[in-house]
């Protein structure tokens, strides 16, 4: 017995012996693997990604970095605070098993596009909306086959964790990808990864492909979703509305952006702009330059953190402030955004200044019921450069900026740079609503000592949605007097004072935007008064804490200085004929008809044609013709994003086809359309009422 254990104790330990000698080969000739893999990636990075490449040449790593190899002779990871390794002995087999679950259960993004409204109020746009709304709708309720598995091509991945990388090629060999979003919160895991897997390979592919590759290295939640609206914005929201949404390695972190992902998906499916609010926009910013507006000019020189600035919304917790506001206001100066200043007004407090934005005629005629024409008189205008342009003429002064991503943008800033030498300034984050602009506007110039007061993106779950002297209905079904307010229901935000507030897309819309402005400037002096949202990085203050202000303030002399340090006049009569470029935009227009006219007999086909569409499309936009690209560029989102979801939403490639056909003319139709209307309207300023 004793013998048979010493020869099984020698056979053992010869064993170990061979492992040994084994693993040492295995690990020489991975490290010589790994450094090559590793010199040729930073050097296809340097090319295609040189801020990545920097990242890499200046990361140190900890002392304790190591990369393990398996029995398979593949790299394996601990990451840093973890005390297992990311991957079993054979990561290559065991990433195809998470593959093969994947892309056989596969998770989709889906927006449904079965309720915009269907109306009929003479606008091109609502016309070609609603026949796609109720094509939609006709096609959900055919109830045919949905794609259950990942298709080989497919528009978009979202790839959340990388590891060590295993999975990316082997799931674009499977499958051709349009965009590819990579995000990894840790980037060690990327640094890492350097060694084990071939990104100048991926690359080279997608590159070859046409495709585009995005790497989110070291993202956080909110950095993420701002890099994803920022990319959404340079190539448009059809990179991101059909996604094969994949997750590949576990943690909070990946976890979280996840959740964010999902809860934020909303925020890519609207607010494209569309023809009718572009050319309006168009207009009335030729509308301005001919009626000698003065237009915001200059940045500022200098911060000021003594002049208190009061920008006043009209949610319900403006009447928390009444009184500290009444006492006050001859010692600041009165910011009023949208119909707060009919509040004000009752509330017997004399606004200094009135923020609008709206383009539509319709609110230019209520806005000219809600108060005499002789208080207009006493305030001051900021607007923005779609606001209807006669409403300059009610007030005693009117300064207008102009907004990015606008078709009357671009064409003032190509005036700007023929009679300036220098573009406009676009004052930042300054939308959806009009408490937005107010605050963009006042920390552009450089005021810091702000107070927010009604600017409540919400309201209590049994509370008004407005102040109690607004111009609104106190409820929408009753017969009391006021006009309706915009419903405020289906979404919470974080209360000033703990709890939640309800809210809906819009004003989470507008949230998330003065929370990013706040920090685009970077200030922490914003207070943010009363019982609305929290904005992150103001001041969560409750009006009756507020301590009145020391001194009146010299208002005459503030706001002569804001004119004249920021304001002029564009020194022009008119806009000649060329820069409207009508005969441009026709062969616009010829072109995307011409490539949308032409035979496609496969999903890919007809993904490819929307994606040269959209590239043709873009390729205006930074350039002297970029109100042109601003003229279509929404309207096609509005479009692109449906027809690109129906083509990879059935099994049925046949039907799909033919269904993708009978959309694509819709398109077709309303680009005709478009391309008649802007001879004839490229001047026209908005007439559109509710009927």
């Amino acid at each position: 017995m004793k013998q048979d254990s010493l020869e099984k104790q020698i056979e053992a330990l010869d064993q170990r012996l061979s492992e040994t000698v084994e693993h040492q080969q295995r690990e020489a000739m991975f490290a010589e693997e790994a450094n090559v893999r590793f010199e040729k990636n930073v050097k296809c990075f340097e090319k295609y990604y040189p801020d990545i490449a920097k990242a890499v040449n200046s990361y140190q790593v900890r002392e304790d970095f190591c990369l393990h190899v398996t029995k398979s002779g593949h790299g394996n990871f601990i990451p840093t605070g973890e005390s297992s390794l990311l991957y079993s002995q054979d990561p290559i087999a065991q990433t195809k098993e998470q593959i093969k679950a994947q892309t056989e259960s596969p998770v989709f993004s889906l927006t449904d596009y079965t309720n915009y409204p269907q109306k009929e109020d003479g606008r091109i746009h609502t016309r070609y909306m609603t026949k796609l709304t109720q094509f939609m709708g006709q096609v959900k309720g055919e109830a045919n086959k949905t794609l259950a598995t990942l298709p080989d091509t497919f528009p978009t991945a979202i790839i959340f964790g990388l590891g060590l990388g295993y999975h990316v090629p082997l799931l674009m060999a499977n499958t051709q990808f349009d965009y590819v979003f990579l995000i990894e919160p840790d980037f060690e895991q990327f640094f890492a990864s350097l060694f084990c897997t071939n990104w100048y390979e991926v690359i080279t592919d997608i590159d070859e492909q046409g495709g585009c590759l995005f790497f989110h290295l070291g993202a956080d939640h909110q950095s993420f979703i701002k890099d994803v609206e920022k990319i959404g914005e340079d190539i448009g929201a059809f990179s991101l509305v059909r996604s094969f949404c994949y997750q590949h390695t576990p943690g909070a972190e990946v976890n979280t952006l996840i959740k964010r992902w999902c809860a934020d998906y909303f925020r890519f499916q609207f607010g494209h702009g569309f023809y009718n609010d572009a050319i309006t926009g168009l207009a009335h910013s030729i509308h301005h330059v001919r009626n000698k507006a003065a237009i915001l000019v200059n940045e500022t020189k200098k911060l000021d953190y003594d002049t208190p600035i009061f920008v006043i919304g009209n949610g319900p917790s403006l009447d928390e402030a009444e009184e500290f506001i009444k006492n006050n206001c001859d010692k600041a100066l009165i910011v009023s955004a949208g119909t707060s200043i009919a509040s004000l007004y009752k509330k017997g407090i004399q606004a200094d200044f009135h923020v609008l934005v709206e383009r539509p005629f319709q609110n230019y005629q209520i806005f000219g019921e809600i108060l005499p024409e002789s208080e207009y008189k006493k305030v001051n205008l900021l607007g923005l450069n779609m606001l209807y342009p006669d409403t300059n003429f009610r007030y005693k002064w009117a300064g207008v900026a102009v907004k990015g991503n606008e078709a009357g943008t671009s064409l003032m800033d190509l005036m700007s740079l023929k009679l300036l030498s220098k573009t406009l300034p676009k004052i930042p984050y300054c939308n959806p609503v009009v408490a937005n602009t107010a605050l963009s506007y006042f920390l552009f110039m450089g005021y810091r000592n702000i107070y927010l007061f009604g600017v409540d993106n919400g309201k209590a779950e049994h509370g008004n949605h407005h102040s109690k002297d607004s111009i609104y209905k106190v409820c929408n079904d009753d017969d009391s007097q006021g006009y309706k307010a915009t419903v405020i229901q289906g979404k919470k935000l974080p209360g000033n004072f703990g709890g939640e507030v309800v809210s809906n897309d819009l004003y989470m819309v507008a949230h998330t935007q003065l929370e990013k402005l706040v920090s685009h400037y970077n200030v922490s002096t914003v207070m943010n008064v009363g019982s609305g949202a929290k904005i992150t990085n103001t001041i969560s203050t409750h009006a009756e804490d507020l301590l009145d202000l020391p001194a009146p303030l010299d208002k005459n002399r503030v706001i002569e200085s804001i004119k004249e340090s920021f304001f002029q006049q564009l020194p022009v009569d008119d806009i000649d004929e060329q820069y409207k470029a009508i005969e441009k935009f026709n062969a616009l227009c010829d072109n995307i008809i011409s490539i949308a006219k032409e035979e496609v007999t496969s999903r890919q086909q007809a993904a490819s044609n929307l994606k040269r569409q959209q590239r043709y499309v873009y390729a205006y936009r930074d350039t002297a013709l970029g109100h042109l690209f601003h003229l279509i560029k929404g309207s096609l989102l509005y479009y692109h994003c449906p027809l690109l979801t129906l083509l990879y939403s059935y099994e049925d490639e046949q039907l799909t086809l033919e269904k993708f056909a009978t959309l694509n003319q819709l398109w077709i139709d309303y680009v005709t359309d478009i391309k008649n209307d802007y001879a004839v309207n490229v001047e026209t300023k908005c007439d559109w009422v509710i009927a």
